[in-house]
């Protein structure tokens, strides 16, 4: 082994001979060896790649990245289980997120910078908030899951209205909606761009952003909170719920009637839903621990729980 990363690896095993440090520290030891591996020029191939997995015991690039030793459930910040924590913490240092295995994983992703919605377009306060909806969307792909992804191409689509069709004089509902397209060498219909990045037709999971529309609040369920936002059920998944109103969420346990205040500007953001679009098989794997967190739907719980997303309203309400 390099004497350059010696010194990094040491620090990680003494971290790891302690049983009473927490994880947070190991993850930031582990931070600290591989930025100054890196630092002290261990460029060659495989160099980084064999310090991760000398330390950890895992690949950066198998299907193993990430994964919650046997499947162990995180923990919210109220102590109940959090399947996805793993994943979450994957993207705290993307180099330990990896790639998905094989050819495809390693593709670079088409990133489509255009932005279109439908809807009720023409209601009073849509167009305000069609442009703040498109600086999330523009503030979203500068966050790690999203950036020169590798594996998936990524769409964004958006509409206006309430999910049942409504509309408000108070306030415009809408929502924004990045997909995650998995890409496939093998499929004839696999298309590359001029700049050498991929986009496979078909289906794919999506991060779901809804603004001022309470029927994406119905039947609350509160799993716990994380990084001080209140967590709802949303079938198999989550509901992040981001409030930017003095108004409570719930009133005794059932969700406040008046949370829209009709006296602000129709266009402005009052409270945000933001969840994962996913079929079952995929929050069964996140249960298991099995699901890689550079899959689509693993760069969506990322981008979902580790951005900061009161400061991203303040920088587009």
């Amino acid at each position: 082994m390099s004497t350059v990363i010696r010194f990094p690896l040491l620090c990680v095993l003494l971290a790891l001979a302690f049983p009473v440090s927490s994880n947070d520290l190991l993850n930031g030891v582990l931070q600290q060896a591989i930025g100054q591996a890196i630092t002290q020029g261990v460029q060659k191939p495989g160099g980084v790649e064999q310090l991760f997995k000398s330390v950890t015991g895992q690949s950066s690039t198998g299907d193993e990245a990430g994964r919650a030793p046997g499947g162990a459930a995180g923990k919210f910040e109220n102590g109940a289980a959090f399947h996805a924590e793993y994943i979450v913490q994957a993207w705290k240092t993307p180099i330990s997120a990896g790639t998905l295995p094989g050819e495809s994983g390693s593709a670079k992703g088409r990133i489509n910078p255009k932005t279109g919605y439908g809807g009720k377009l023409s209601e009073p306060g849509a167009a305000a908030m069609r442009a703040r909806l498109d600086r999330m969307y523009g503030l979203l792909l500068k966050q790690p899951p999203l950036v020169n992804v590798q594996g998936v191409s990524l769409m964004q689509g958006g509409s206006f209205g309430g999910k049942r069709g409504a509309a408000t004089k108070t306030a415009v509902m809408a929502s924004l909606m990045v997909y995650a397209f998995p890409i496939n060498l093998e499929n004839k219909a696999t298309v590359r761009d001029a700049d050498g990045s991929y986009y496979t037709p078909g289906e794919g999971d999506n991060l779901n952003i809804v603004v001022n529309d309470p029927h994406d609040l119905a039947n609350p369920v509160v799993l716990g909170t994380y990084n001080g936002l209140t967590v709802l059920r949303r079938g198999g998944g989550y509901r992040l719920v981001v409030l930017n109103t003095d108004r409570p969420l719930l009133v005794n346990g059932e969700l406040n009637k008046d949370l829209i205040d009709p006296l602000r500007p129709a266009s402005d953001i009052q409270f945000m839903v933001i969840y994962m679009g996913a079929a079952s098989p995929t929050w069964s794997s996140i249960g298991k621990g099995t699901l890689h967190p550079a899959s689509g739907p693993g760069r969506m719980l990322g981008v979902m729980f580790n951005t900061d997303w009161p400061g991203l309203l303040k920088q587009v309400n």
